[in-house]
């Protein structure tokens, strides 16, 4: 390396150390543009000198005002300011009285209730004691069994948490506070340095105390803070603070109320540092890059080898990452459920097999519009209607019925938004499984549990039936001799009009809970709907021996479909009646009220109750503890109850009877139709 490279290098070094300030000071963002000259109303305290204070002619000013006037005049806008104390100054934000408050310390209990500005003065606090006791003080823990006088702020004691024993004098402002350790009630006070020394001169009696500033080493920053919603002046704000700190125009505003201070020695000491830092770094890099170009050439060997390897090593990767590929390709296309993946356009991207049987295409029909295929089209439909309403990342799940080649299909659809890594949505998954085959299980066993039910209600009705017979067959063995009776013949058609009236009515509401229907919630009639399962149950509780009770709230309706809701109370009723048959008291009560916007049906028994290890499966598939049956009365109501928007809970005990209680409610929330 010979001697005029080195000099042009330091002669470059030199220049670069000459420029490099001139970044800070001339880089600035884009200057906020004022569209009219707006007032604000900023709140400070007037006891928190030298930064806000009243003066003797009564004068609010300050450096936080002198601050803040710097950046009116600077932005064109105008700045009114309101002396409060700190408390009043907060609430007043709040309530939108100010648009701001100056001089407030940062706390974690207003950061998620304000916007904190960037901070324009940084400083520690500061321990004010009387010189009579300068000599005991030394560390935090010598504040024991002292009095100590603090501003009540937000965070006033966090400085103070590990000093036990120590007793704390509030005030309302810097100066209260200064005041209560002047007149002897308090021992020390806790602040900033500057505004106790202020009023330390204003009162004339600096020399009897000390200022230490050596106990706490936390900073504090003074900040301006705004309302969440008033972005725009805070953004206002930093713009200014950043410029008048690049500029200069801060450090003359320090000056005129602070005077020069250690700051400033300790920043020329730091330029001096960086500059022999600097030049110290730049020789290294030299050297380094010297020593760099002489082993180049055995480095660049290496890393050939080393190159070769890696690429051997991708070549082995990379066939990995095929064989997963298509591992993954063979689940996906094997799976039961179908699966689509469309973009943000709603353009199919893939498929597997079975999605598309399920849609009709073929495989591998990609950048095709989803809306031209009908059960896509169908599903998107669904999912834009409600897409507004769901949270972020929440699965839109559906099922559907429709009609290919003459059959009724069921399908259970799910779409799932899908996003990058910059949580950008980049298009959508769905999902298709074919339910067909398990609703069509579901409705064999739904009637399979009806049908037994139903046998269980023909053998009361048959008995039920019996009795009107019984009495129209008298009427007319005896209608060839007393016709010419004519009471005979009154007693006849009171009679048997009315025996074949209730036969009648016995058959329709028997029909009415065998005739299978599709769910259909409409308003109904509670007290019309007891009625029509009285008629039916009642010749099952004669026969059994059993005693109802019922009381209805008058006018009460429910919103549900009648036909699910009687075959849940008819299954409840019945099972009530088959726990009641070894018990000597047998009594089946029915309690339906209003309670709120809901309504309650409770149907009690006095039979054997449920044993506690049984209570948890009562609603499982299959469960029952019956010689009969399949299990599926409880599991159907349950589902039944769900769809209509409504709960059962079961009270039991075991030999003390069982309560199920099935709220329900009163009116559609949905607004729909009934």
């Amino acid at each position: 390396m010979n001697r005029s490279f080195f000099r042009f290098f330091v002669l470059l070094v030199l220049c670069f150390i000459i420029v490099w300030p001139a970044f800070f000071t001339d880089a600035a963002a884009e200057k906020p543009k004022i569209a009219n000259k707006k007032v604000y109303r900023i709140a400070g305290e007037k006891y928190l000198a030298p930064f806000s204070y009243i003066d003797e002619s009564g004068q609010f000013t300050g450096f936080s005002i002198d601050f803040l006037n710097v950046i009116a005049k600077e932005q064109n806008i105008t700045f009114q300011y309101v002396p409060m104390d700190i408390h009043q100054a907060i609430q007043a934000l709040k309530a939108g009285q100010v648009d701001a408050i100056m001089g407030l310390k940062y706390s974690a209990t207003y950061g998620d209730t304000f916007l904190f500005s960037n901070p324009y003065f940084t400083m520690a606090d500061a321990v004010v004691i009387p010189k009579q006791i300068e000599k005991e003080i030394h560390t935090l823990a010598d504040f024991q069994n002292k009095t100590i006088a603090i501003r009540d702020e937000p965070g006033a004691f966090t400085l103070l948490l590990n000093v036990r024993r120590a007793n704390f004098q509030l005030a309302l402002n810097s100066k209260d506070a200064l005041g209560f350790m002047m007149m002897g009630r308090a021992d020390a006070f806790l602040g900033n340095k500057w505004t106790a020394r202020f009023y330390l001169e204003q009162s004339g009696r600096s020399n009897d105390y000390v200022i230490r500033e050596n106990l706490f080493e936390v900073p504090v920053d003074f900040s301006v803070v705004v309302n969440r919603q008033n972005e725009s002046l805070l953004s206002i704000i930093n713009f200014s603070l950043a410029r008048m700190q690049g500029s200069g125009d801060y450090q003359k505003l320090y000056t005129k109320w602070f005077g020069e201070t250690e700051e400033q020695v300790h920043r020329l000491r730091t330029w001096i540092t960086l500059l022999l830092v600097t030049i110290l770094v730049s020789l290294l890099i030299v050297w380094m890059i010297y020593m760099w170009n002489k082993r180049l050439k055995q480095e660049v060997e290496k890393q050939t080898e080393a190159l070769a390897k890696a690429n051997l090593s991708l070549e082995a990767h990379q066939r990995a990452i095929e064989q997963s590929d298509a591992f993954k390709t063979q689940i996906i296309e094997n799976v039961y459920s179908g699966i689509v993946t469309l973009d943000e356009d709603f353009l199919v991207t893939s498929t597997n097999q079975r999605a598309c049987d399920m849609l009709g295409i073929q495989l591998g029909a990609c950048r095709q519009k989803a809306y031209n295929i009908p059960l896509l089209q169908h599903i998107l439909n669904e999912y834009a209607a409600v897409r507004k309403q769901e949270s972020k990342g929440q699965i839109f799940s559906y099922e559907m019925e429709y009609e290919k080649a003459g059959k009724h299909l069921f399908v259970l659809y799910r779409v799932i938004p899908l996003y990058d890594q910059s949580d950008m949505l980049t298009g959508y998954l769905v999902t298709l499984a074919d339910r067909t085959e398990e609703r069509m299980l579901q409705h064999k066993l739904t009637t399979q549990e009806k049908m037994r039910a139903l046998g269980q209600l023909v053998a009361g009705v048959a008995h039920e039936i019996r009795n009107p017979l019984t009495s129209m067959k008298t009427f007319i063995d005896l209608l060839p001799r007393k016709y010419e009776s004519s009471s005979f013949r009154d007693e006849l058609l009171r009679h048997v009009p009315e025996a074949l009236q209730r036969m009648n009515r016995i058959v329709e509401d028997l029909l009415d809970y065998a005739r299978p229907k599709y769910p259909r919630r409409t308003i109904i009639d509670v007290s019309s709907l007891l009625d029509s399962l009285i008629i039916i149950i009642s010749p099952t509780l004669k026969k059994e021996n059993v005693h109802l009770s019922f009381a209805v709230e008058p006018n009460m309706q429910l919103y549900s479909d009648p036909d699910q809701l009687k075959q849940v109370l008819l299954n409840l009723m019945l099972n009530a009646i088959d726990a009641m048959k070894e018990s000597a008291e047998r009594h089946l009560s029915i309690e339906m009220k209003v309670e709120g916007e809901t309504g309650c049906i409770r149907i009690t028994d006095t039979g054997c109750g449920i044993k506690e290890s049984n209570l948890s499966h009562i609603f499982e598939p299959f469960y029952t503890s019956k010689s009969s049956g399949v299990g599926l009365g409880l599991t159907l109501s349950y589902q039944w109850i769900c769809e209509n928007n409504g709960e059962i809970e079961v009270i039991t005990k075991e030999g003390h009877g069982t309560t199920f209680c099935i709220t329900l409610p009163t009116t559609d929330k949905e607004g729909a139709s009934p």
